[in-house]
């Protein structure tokens, strides 16, 4: 009886709980299938996302490239630039010292051309510069500081340049500097026209001293003037600009003023003279030689005829022997062959040689070798 109502008491609770299992089933199935749903449209929404991702970054790839390519050119461009700088840096040190060490040697130079013996012997180097370059020679062509009795005692002209033909020039080399290098340095216009004035007058003082010391009434042969040697070209033209009448003042005076390309003009102009010279001297001597070689040419074809001559001989002597060799000996020994003597090669005269010798004969009159056939 308990069994059966509890069969039935389970029976029943099934009866009434299936709705509510069937309800509550359906209620979870609607909300799990709105579930599926909502991710089904999330993961095409995502789909979409990352299509149109995948189609920005193919748009933007071209861009990352150039950013790329940009950025190694830029950081080139910076590299380069530092080595730049690096490199001007080093330069402009080096700029900077090679100055200071020309700002220095400027000021020794300055310090030294400020000493009169310092410039007069700057002044007679420049000068011994350009007698090398003319070709002339010292002690043959020039003498330097050669001393003689003047008009005031003792004259020693800085350089006596001997002539080809007999005589000297003499040259004496001026440096006037102070006022010149005081009007280079200046930018002051009227301080410079104040000074290259002077320069000009100071010039005018070494010419009228030149002048006085008549170092041409020292030499029989000397022409009735003397050189002053200026070592710088704009030393004349200076003084020229604000003294237009100095060379003819100078002339005047006996004196001429020079700048290294007149200089040199004279000085190989005087050379030339000495190269003519020595080839009119040697001209005798040239023909003795030539003489001397003419006549040994003449010896040597007296030798050579001599040699032609027993040449000849050797020659002719040669074929006759050979001529009577086949007469003699050869003719014979074919006969024997001929008679059955047995023989291992047949015996053959030598050729006769052919002379193709000719005399020579040396012609003083033209100076030619001529050669003459022989009808041997």
């Amino acid at each position: 009886m308990q069994t059966s109502s509890l069969i039935l008491g389970i029976v029943i609770g099934v009866v009434i709980a299936s709705p509510f299992a069937w309800f509550i089933g359906r209620q979870r199935s609607v909300l799990l299938s709105g579930k599926v749903q909502s991710l089904e449209e999330r993961n095409s929404a995502l789909e979409k996302a990352n299509l149109a991702s995948s189609s920005i970054d193919q748009m933007l790839k071209p861009v990352q490239e150039a950013l790329t390519e940009l950025k190694t050119k830029s950081e080139d461009a910076d590299r380069r630039r530092i080595d730049a700088e690096s490199m001007l840096k080093n330069e402009m040190k080096t700029l900077r010292e090679r100055n200071e060490s020309l700002e220095v040697a400027t000021r020794q130079i300055a310090s030294a051309m400020g000493k009169g013996q310092t410039r007069g012997q700057y002044g007679e180097m420049q000068l011994e510069q350009l007698l090398k370059h003319a070709g002339l020679l010292e002690g043959t062509h020039f003498q330097r500081q050669d001393s003689r009795a003047g008009v005031d005692g003792v004259a020693r002209p800085d350089v006596s340049i001997l002539l080809a033909g007999g005589g000297e020039v003499l040259i004496d080399a001026k440096f006037p500097w102070d006022a010149f290098f005081e009007a280079m340095g200046t930018n002051d216009q009227a301080e410079k026209a104040v000074l290259l004035d002077k320069h000009a007058k100071d010039l005018g003082k070494r010419i009228n001293e030149l002048s006085a010391k008549e170092y041409q009434t020292t030499s029989a042969k000397s022409p009735n003037f003397v050189i002053l040697f200026l070592p710088f070209e704009s030393l004349l033209t200076a003084a020229l600009d604000f003294d237009g009448l100095l060379l003819e003042k100078a002339f005047g005076k006996n004196v001429i003023p020079a700048t290294p390309t007149t200089m040199l003009g004279l000085l190989r102009t005087i050379s030339f003279g000495w190269s003519e010279r020595d080839l009119n001297n040697n001209a005798e001597e040239i023909r003795n030689m030539g003489a001397e070689m003419l006549k040994r040419l003449v010896k040597l074809v007296e030798h050579i005829d001599t040699m032609r001559s027993g040449l000849s001989k050797a020659v002719d002597g040669y074929n006759s022997f050979v001529s009577s060799f086949d007469r003699q000996a050869v003719s014979q020994a074919k006969r024997l062959a001929q008679k059955g003597v047995p023989t291992t090669k047949q015996i053959e005269a030598p050729e006769e040689v052919s002379t193709g010798l000719s005399k020579s004969r040396f012609s003083g009159e033209n100076g030619r070798l001529e050669l003459e056939g022989l009808d041997d």
